[in-house]
């Protein structure tokens, strides 16, 4: 790749740390090296967070919400209701589930949370 390669990445601190790629990528790995780092096991992979470029991308099951111990039920929505939410970004199913509480509330003659 022509050109030099750096990047620019945040500390704790806020303040900018500058990192040279290009003598990164010519580093060789010495058995020492290879010897200090930690061996991945499959629950550490489970746990580990991952990004598609920069968006953070949930895997597995939503957590569920107090109550919810036999697992959510599956509700057929129109496309428009269901358009209308998901319009609104991520999070949308959580925003329906709040909508209908609200309705559920209303009915029960409660205080909406």
């Amino acid at each position: 790749m022509p050109g030099s390669r750096s990047a620019t990445h945040r500390s704790s601190a806020e303040a900018p740390v500058k990192s040279d790629l290009v003598k990164m990528d010519a580093h060789a790995i010495t058995s020492e090296e290879y010897d200090e780092i930690p061996e991945l096991t499959d629950a550490m992979l489970e746990r580990a967070d991952f990004y598609s470029g920069d968006r953070f991308v949930r895997r597995g099951p939503p957590d569920m919400a107090p109550g919810m111990a036999d697992g959510p039920d599956t509700i057929r929505l129109l496309p428009d209701v269901a358009a209308h939410f998901r319009a609104q970004g991520p999070g949308w199913q959580a925003r329906v589930n709040a909508v209908l509480m609200e309705a559920v509330e209303r009915e029960r003659g409660e205080t909406p949370r």
